[in-house]
């Protein structure tokens, strides 16, 4: 054969080549971690995670007072914390956290307990006035109760003391004491207004009014004891937790004004329960 004529065989040792890395990737042991690609091998030797992933909270409320947006933050809050927060008020002397006046605190509790409340002083004085004129036998038409004028004076009466006397009081702290560590005015709403879920007893109390039609006395006697329950207990909760707040604030040197503002406070909620007596009960 000349040297100008193509061997058809001529790159038998390009398909020698070929058939011997075949075999050895035929003979290859394919469990050696060494036959792996380097990039796989390096998403195998890769310890799996199994923990789940933090989830960070980024939520900004953009805007200013006249913006939703801005109020969003006072409602953000899931149902177990809602609950929790009403658990922890229920024993009206519990002990705060000691970074809880830092927060803000939810106006979530502040419309919807308090709305609550009111729903549930005009149904029990309904119900209580049924009973009477069942066992009076009388028309409850009859018994002169004006529910319109009762449904305005208490949603007049907790709304204004739920949002009032919280306003003063911040004013009071930041323009007059000028006190350093100033506590939120929504955490000062949300304590009067989880405060008022304390009122429930005495309310669902109220229902055997019904009963003692005909003897004034003790119906006279039971409708001050459910006022004196409800302002008790709730009167202990705001001031037990303002007071934790005061000695944070002010300490052993300034205890004075502490316990002016404590008693003025004191003052203004047994003012606000005699409100709730005249509201829903008549005349003192």
């Amino acid at each position: 054969m000349t040297s100008n004529q193509i061997d058809p065989f001529g790159d038998n040792n390009l398909i020698d080549d070929d058939f011997q890395i075949d075999d050895d990737i035929n003979n290859h042991d394919i469990n050696d971690d060494s036959f792996i690609q380097p990039d796989v091998q390096s998403k195998i030797n890769k310890p799996q995670s199994h923990s789940i992933p933090s989830i960070q909270s980024n939520k900004t409320y953009e805007g200013g007072f006249f913006s939703l947006n801005y109020y969003r933050q006072y409602f953000d809050l899931n149902t177990n914390q809602f609950f929790s927060n009403c658990l922890r008020t229920l024993n009206p002397i519990s002990v705060p956290n000691a970074d809880e006046f830092n927060h803000n605190g939810d106006l979530y509790g502040s419309v919807w307990i308090t709305a609550s409340l009111i729903f549930l002083l005009f149904f029990c004085n309904s119900f209580a006035s049924l009973l009477s004129g069942w066992f009076l036998g009388i028309d409850l038409d009859s018994l002169n109760v004006n529910y319109f004028k009762m449904i305005v004076s208490s949603i007049n009466l907790l709304y204004a003391y739920t949002l009032i006397i919280p306003l003063f009081l911040y004013l009071i702290l930041k323009y007059y004491l000028k006190v350093l560590i100033l506590v939120p005015l929504t955490k000062l709403i949300s304590i009067y207004s989880y405060a008022n879920l304390l009122w429930v007893p005495a309310v669902l109390l109220s229902i055997f009014r019904g009963l003692l039609v005909n003897l004034h006395t003790l119906d006279s006697l039971l409708k001050w004891g459910c006022i004196l329950v409800g302002a008790a207990l709730s009167g202990c909760s705001i001031i037990y937790k303002l007071n934790f707040y005061f000695n944070s604030i002010f300490g052993n040197d300034d205890k004075k004004s502490a316990y002016i503002i404590l008693s003025i406070l004191a003052i203004c909620h047994l003012g606000f329960s005699i409100g709730v007596k005249v509201c829903f009960f008549g005349k003192l």
